[in-house]
């Protein structure tokens, strides 16, 4: 007999994100069933080396239509893959790793970074991220309140 993992919480169609490796104590985030993959607003997006691995450099815009504050991040580049964007046309996105929190739960997601500057919500978070942590009740929001550590 095997052991399926279930999902340990149940989410709304937006939820407050934190992601705590990045400094990033609280994002309004959109929950999309139908995007594979999750994205992240960034801007200033440059690559560099350290340690002899590939790493990116940007900034991370918090509050949402206009931001009133940034925070600096560096991460590991993990992956590069093409995606879908919401215009329907395949772009190539950098990839990180990061631990994401909703409520009192979290794990470790990957995370493609793109320019969501038009975008109501600074962050996607996909099903592939959900999968196994999450269910998603699609007429409710916010049901897990601000991410807690």
């Amino acid at each position: 007999m095997s052991k399926t993992k279930h999902p340990t919480i149940i989410i709304g169609a937006c939820e407050w994100i934190g992601l705590p490796l990045l400094d990033v104590n609280k994002l309004r985030a959109r929950i999309d069933t139908g995007a594979k993959t999750s994205a992240l607003h960034v801007s200033d997006l440059e690559t560099f080396r350290k340690r002899g691995a590939d790493w990116l450099r940007y900034r991370v815009a918090i509050g949402s239509p206009r931001p009133n504050r940034y925070v600096d991040c560096e991460s590991r580049l993990t992956n590069i893959r093409k995606v879908r964007n919401t215009s329907g046309k395949m772009e190539e996105r950098f990839c990180i790793n990061t631990r994401l929190l909703i409520g009192a739960t979290g794990w470790d997601a990957e995370i493609t970074l793109a320019c969501r500057r038009k975008m109501r919500y600074r962050m996607l978070l996909g099903r592939t991220a959900m999968s196994h942590h999450a269910l998603v009740d699609p007429g409710r929001r916010y049901l897990q309140g601000f991410p807690r550590s």
